[in-house]
């Protein structure tokens, strides 16, 4: 209308002979831009696309687990005595560091008594082997009588046994010295003390809580039914808090629990994302893989009234084609519909597409 209005005055505004050029140049100015907005409207938009593929892939069902570490023990005292110190809690040690110490007081007395008791064996046994060489060399010269060399020889030999009691008893009460030290029988870290400083601990008390934090795996309760579909060495995805690894099956116990009907299922880690102690859940086969038709999770747009998802055709234009959901394994999901493996779909772009829009490819679909 305003274009209209200024034409108008134009008309008014100069003589007859200019008024026609003047309306020409203004309609050529609205052709103009109407042909720039056109243009703008056919601007080719950005997308990332992914190809339909092959893959092998099973129903899975998610269960329930849990991190836990391949080494995780209750360290007990393997002497009775009185604690004198213990490990902080969070400390990590090393295998064979200190963990606790009892009271060794008396254990090192009796180091000291029964090496006293070693030397005098020691003594006794050099005066029989000095005594023994003497009468030997007496009885040479008929000087000495036999029954004496033969006692002689008698007492010698019973030093000789008393010396090894004595060198044994002085090992085992250095043993009960070295035992009086709680160690680590692995690396990790102290979780928790379960008996303070000071009290009186039992051989065989459990003293600190040891757990590995660096060899670390999944262990959950599975049905029965899944074994025929696991193996050994086997990948399965678990997840927790939204992030999501690959675990190896480490071992497979094929003995289930009579009420529950499960088995225990044991997962290396391929990372260490998660704490011992953290809630997973496990997807576990529950039929035969089989070779299915999938695209990347990100191609598919779900509304009310179905899922779809947008082709790119050989003009670069997008083109709607309703599926039907599947398996869905990790980042990829089972489709049927009117697709073929190799070709192209939009998964990032895709929301405010519409039906034979021109679009300009970038990258790839995510993996």
């Amino acid at each position: 209308m305003r274009a209209y209005a200024l034409m108008s005055h134009a008309r008014e505004a100069v003589n007859p002979a200019w008024q026609g050029r003047i309306f020409f140049a203004v309609l050529l100015l609205l052709l103009s831009a109407s042909s720039a907005l056109a243009a703008g409207g056919s601007r080719a938009a950005p997308v990332v696309v992914g190809e339909v593929s092959m893959r092998m892939m099973a129903p899975q069902e998610m269960v329930a687990g849990s991190v836990i570490s391949r080494f995780d023990a209750a360290v007990a005292a393997e002497m009775t005595g009185r604690l004198t110190w213990l490990a902080e809690v969070g400390e990590r040690v090393a295998q064979g560091a200190r963990l606790a110490q009892i009271d060794d007081l008396s254990r090192r007395l009796e180091v000291d008594e029964v090496r006293a008791e070693l030397a005098q064996v020691k003594a006794r046994l050099t005066f029989f082997e000095k005594e023994l060489k003497r009468l030997s060399s007496l009885a040479k010269q008929n000087n000495a009588a036999r029954t004496l060399l033969e006692q002689t020889e008698s007492d010698r030999d019973v030093a000789r046994a008393d010396l090894a009691g004595a060198q044994a008893r002085v090992k085992l009460a250095q043993d009960r010295v070295a035992r009086s030290v709680v160690r680590a029988p692995f690396s990790g870290v102290v979780a928790e003390r379960l008996l303070q400083p000071g009290e009186w601990a039992e051989s065989g008390s459990e003293v600190v809580r040891l757990v590995n934090t660096e060899q670390l795996e999944v262990q959950a309760m599975v049905p029965l039914a899944a074994l025929q579909f696991m193996v050994k060495g086997a990948q399965m995805n678990v997840t927790a808090n939204g992030v999501t690894r690959l675990a190896r099956v480490r071992s497979l116990v094929p003995v289930g629990d009579l009420q529950s009907n499960l088995m225990d299922l044991r997962l290396v880690l391929e990372a260490q994302p998660w704490p011992v102690g953290q809630s997973v859940r496990v997807a576990v086969p529950t039929a035969q893989a089989v070779k299915v038709l999938t695209v990347h999770r990100d191609a598919v747009v779900l509304r009310r009234s179905g899922a779809y998802l947008y082709r790119v055709n050989s003009e670069n234009r997008s083109e709607r084609v309703n599926v039907t959901l599947g398996i869905a394994v990790g980042d990829y999901i089972q489709v049927t519909g009117e697709l073929a493996a190799g070709e192209r779909v939009i998964t990032v772009g895709n929301e405010r597409m519409r039906p034979g829009q021109l679009v300009s490819m970038k990258g790839g679909a995510p993996e």
